[in-house]
């Protein structure tokens, strides 16, 4: 794996967001405040980290997560320097590690039928990002 120097591509006021361990995390800030772009970073560099992850990604509707979090996620892959790493699919959303097969799903709250059973082809599902 390649080295990333988190510091440089987060940016400052963010090292305790970073480095939280607790099971939730619940961030606050005002528009503009890289809060989207920091969670982003982190999810990437974190499924490169661990091999067995996956992750849902939920927002109220459906039709506004491609120009939100999938967004964020290609810009932080990008920033990371990582992006030959992942298949950025758009219909429907989802991006898969090529290399893992590790999955990232994206669903609206808008059809809530489909946030049932959902499941992972290899590991497990480890994080749920609501935006």
């Amino acid at each position: 794996m390649s080295r990333i120097d988190i510091s440089e591509a987060v940016g400052g006021g963010y090292g305790r967001f970073w480095s939280f361990r607790g099971r939730y995390r619940a961030v606050k800030g005002s528009r503009a405040s890289k809060k989207s772009k920091t969670a982003a970073l982190w999810y990437i560099y974190n499924l490169r980290r661990y091999p067995k992850a996956n992750m849902l990604v939920i927002r109220r509707t459906y039709s506004s997560l491609e120009r939100s979090c999938f967004s964020e996620l290609l810009w932080a892959a990008e920033r990371l320097g990582v992006t030959r790493e992942f298949e950025f699919k758009r219909s429907p959303l989802e991006i898969t590690r090529r290399r893992t097969g590790q999955k990232i799903y994206f669903r609206g709250l808008d059809d809530p039928m489909k946030l049932t059973s959902l499941s992972v082809p290899r590991g497990v599902l480890t994080w749920v990002w609501f935006e």
